[in-house]
């Protein structure tokens, strides 16, 4: 098939009187996938850049503050300072740089020389992570929630007669002497200044995934490429239709020992380990042997909400990585764990961690955060054309540079001694400098040299930058060979990522939320034992900022894109629909009060039971609760933990194109201060209850956040706001869902979304909702599907309560 590059592809008109293609779960051949898969992309790659446009064109600005310089990143043209600012809220959706993004600041300020009038205008800056999140000293202040910047200040300017001027812009604007003297930071208004963000306007996502696509669909353009493996191959053809005529099958249990027999005395695995693999359920026994048999590397585990999808996986990578030889040396098997969610990797990575230490498994595990590209944008997207789509499976150690990020790193860890809290995976940076400090004296003298004299001040010239990107480099590769364990995002690992670590199991966990060219990353680029795809294909779905229709598109100056739909159907969510997944975890162990039973009946045909035995679904602490939810109620008798509230005269309000509604706020606020003071409202484990507040709409977010911080820092720790879609792997005692409007349904009627915001409790739930909550204004007005069954099954058990 001939596919278009992006501007022959995107750029023409679109016809008129587009509709939304049906997605399909199977595809028939080859160039069916690809054509709707890349010309879907393509379009969402346009709008995303004509999104990224309009940012620069509005210049929303930030507060934010100007600490100190960072040390050991000065160069004889720019100094690199440290910066934070303010995030705008998860809720709004509202574009901001992560790691891996590439962008310019403006700082709204005018400094005045002796030399002139000078502004702070595209300076290119990198986001970092906080240095400050782990200091003990500023536990609980502000400081440690702000994003951090990197970002280059020139050093000199040429003027009119060509004399070149050393300047110093940012001084007087900095609040602390180095970066260092924390207990110094204040960050009040009379400091602040404010910022502007200019993108790049660069898609690396879509890029990524569509150079993933094309490894697989487009010929070798070079004999030395070797472009995806054979049973890569295999599994590309084999998720096309969930059939194929060659089949490979992998069998982990032989391959390695210790998981085939953990219990085996000659294995020494440790008992934390054990005791977990022993906890195993039916239904991880029963995933756990298919290991034995996966197909064309691809093995895909379906979970349902609390089922220890993810522990699961890392009591896998526990046993597969505790094998040792007879020698009792340990026998390296790296893993890639992978999730489409950056705060979920982060989470991963210092979970498995914690747990390795616990078992006294010495093994590297790094988070990487992202991969440094430093070819232009224009190279890539020329070569994401017809002409050169192989081009990022052939790029080469030019287009990465590890340096700037690596003497950021040896800036805070070093000369203003913040450490990394140990309970921490350390990312790729800080494991490649404590990797040096182990090994400086007999393996890296030429690196200690530069670090040197960059100490004493002394200015490289680009034959010493060119050597010292060369020793730096070094470290890395050998720093990501020695790794057994890498923690990222699928984007982060495409490219070249893949020629410095070789996984021999890759995980992708939450992978229902991974658009179908995410998955394919993980098998264009590595060539592992299996690929094991784990998740809910019930509860969450991949992000696809697109309109329902060709009118909306227009009136947002936005492309239509007709396959959307495809595009929100995951490669896992096709395999369940093709009845293709190869296990299923459906026993819920976060549920206590009888709170599974609803979202089973709603969502996974009634399959979905408690991990816990009937008598033991109400230890104390769940029994106080149920009294709590009759009391507040008058409801007796209650038979599950889940209460539905309604108030007859609450009404919806608009604020920045979003609803709160103050009636139900101020009941909710009411009732969490209450519990919050109630010395018997505890966890499972006898610490102190936590609560989590659920609301669809930014604006009821705010104003529940707002109300929050309030409370701060009494209650810090114990009460945590979240939109609904921002729920997804979060958790608490007790869940106030706060519905909020009173004229209809709303987007609220989405199996997915429902779904989550009725799975995230483990003790107790309360679900404020209008009775509209029950219809549709869409072609008149019309009962809702899912809705409807919340209501209903409330009414039917006496556990409505209403209020006026």
């Amino acid at each position: 098939m001939v596919v278009k590059t992006p501007s022959e592809a995107v750029v023409g008109p679109v016809k008129s009187g587009q509709q939304m293609e049906i997605p399909l779960v199977k595809f028939h051949s080859q160039d069916e996938f690809a054509n709707r898969l890349e010309r879907g992309t393509l379009i969402e790659m346009h709008n995303e850049i004509s999104r990224l446009k309009k940012l620069n064109d509005r210049g929303e600005s930030y507060s934010a503050w100007i600490v100190a310089p960072i040390p050991g990143c000065q160069t004889s043209f720019s100094t690199s300072w440290l910066v934070l600012a303010k995030s705008p809220p998860s809720s709004t959706n509202m574009a901001f740089p992560t790691v891996a993004d590439r962008f310019h600041i403006d700082v709204n300020a005018s400094i005045v020389l002796p030399q002139g009038i000078y502004t702070l205008y595209n300076l290119p800056a990198t986001r970092v992570p906080n240095p400050y999140e782990d200091v003990t000293e500023c536990e609980g202040k502000a400081i440690q929630k702000l994003a951090a910047f990197k970002v280059d200040v020139p050093r000199c300017q040429t003027t009119e007669d060509g004399e070149q001027v050393q300047l110093d812009l940012m001084s007087h604007l900095k609040v602390a002497d180095d970066v260092g003297d924390f207990s110094g930071i204040t960050l009040d208004e009379t400091s602040q200044k404010n910022i502007s963000i200019r993108w790049e306007i660069t898609s690396q996502t879509f890029e990524a995934e569509l150079e993933a696509l094309y490894a697989f669909i487009t010929p070798k353009r070079y004999k030395d490429q070797s472009g995806p493996s054979y049973k890569a191959r295999l599994a590309f053809g084999m998720i096309q239709q969930f059939c194929t005529a060659d089949l490979e099958i992998s069998n982990l249990l032989s391959k390695y020992p210790p998981l085939a027999n953990p219990t085996k005395t000659a294995y020494q695995i440790s008992p934390v380990f054990l005791e977990k693999y022993a906890k195993f359920n039916q239904d991880h026994v029963a995933a756990y042997a298919g290991l034995g048999h996966i197909k064309n590397g691809i093995y895909f585990v379906n979970g349902c909400p609390g089922a220890g999808k993810t522990e699961w996986n890392m009591v896998i990578s526990g046993l597969i990585q505790s094998h040792h030889s007879p020698a009792k040396k340990r026998v390296r098997h790296p893993i890639l764990f992978l999730v489409d969610i950056n705060q979920t990797v982060s989470d991963a990575a210092d979970r498995y961690h914690c747990l390795c230490k616990a078992a006294g498994l010495d093994i590297r595990i790094i988070r990487m955060h992202g991969w440094p590209y430093e070819m232009r944008h224009s190279e890539r997207l020329n070569q994401t054309g017809s002409q050169g789509k192989t081009s990022r499976l052939a790029d080469d150690d030019a287009t990465t540079d590890f340096t700037k990020s690596f003497l950021t790193t040896v800036g805070f860890s070093h000369h203003a001694k913040l450490e990394r809290d140990p309970r921490r995976a350390p990312n790729l940076d800080e494991a490649a400098w404590e990797y040096y400090e182990k090994h400086k004296h007999d393996s890296y003298p030429g690196l200690t040299n530069f670090l040197g004299r960059i100490d004493e001040g002394d200015v490289l010239d680009s034959e010493d930058w060119r050597s010292l990107r060369g020793s730096v480099t070094r470290l890395y590769r050998q720093v990501l060979a020695a790794a057994d364990f890498v923690a990222t995002t699928p984007v982060a690992a495409s490219g070249s990522f893949a020629k410095y670590f070789h996984p021999e199991i890759v995980f992708v966990d939450e992978a229902p939320h991974a658009r179908e060219l995410t998955t394919l990353i993980p098998l264009a680029y590595f060539d592992p034992v299996a690929w094991i795809f784990t998740g809910d294909v019930k509860q969450t779905r991949p992000f696809v900022d697109s309109c329902i229709s060709e009118r909306k598109a227009l009136e947002k100056g936005l492309k239509f894109n007709p396959y959307a739909e495809q595009l929100r159907l995951s490669t896992m969510a096709r395999a369940a629909a093709a009845s293709a997944l190869d296990q299923k975890l459906l026993v819920n162990n976060r549920a206590y009060g009888n709170l599974h039973r609803l979202p089973s009946e709603m969502f996974y045909d009634g399959e979905m039971s408690s991990g816990h035995e009937k008598e033991k679904r109400y230890p104390p602490s769940t029994m106080h609760l149920k009294k709590y939810l009759e009391k507040i109620s008058g409801c007796r008798n209650m038979e599950e933990n889940r209460l539905v509230v309604s108030f007859a005269e609450s009404s919806e309000e608009i604020h920045r194109n979003s609803f709160w509604n103050p009636m139900q706020h101020a009941w909710v606020v009411e009732q969490v201060k209450c519990l919050l003071d109630d010395a018997e409202f505890q966890s499972l484990s006898g610490e102190p209850g936590t609560i989590m507040i659920q609301t669809p709409y930014s604006t009821a977010y705010r104003q529940y956040l707002g109300e929050i911080k309030l409370w701060l820092p009494e209650w810090q720790g114990r009460v945590q706001v979240l939109t609904v879609d921002k729920a997804q792997g979060n958790q608490a005692d007790v869940v106030f869902l706060d519905m909020v409007r009173t004229s209809s349904v709303g987007f609220m009627d989405d199996p997915q979304r429902l779904n989550v915001a009725i799975t995230r409790a483990r003790q107790a739930e309360v679900i404020i909702m209008h009775v509209r909550m029950n219809y549709r204004q869409a072609k008149g007005c019309q009962r809702t599907k899912f809705t409807t069954q919340l209501w209903g099954d409330a009414h039917k058990h006496r556990r409505l309560y209403y209020l006026r």
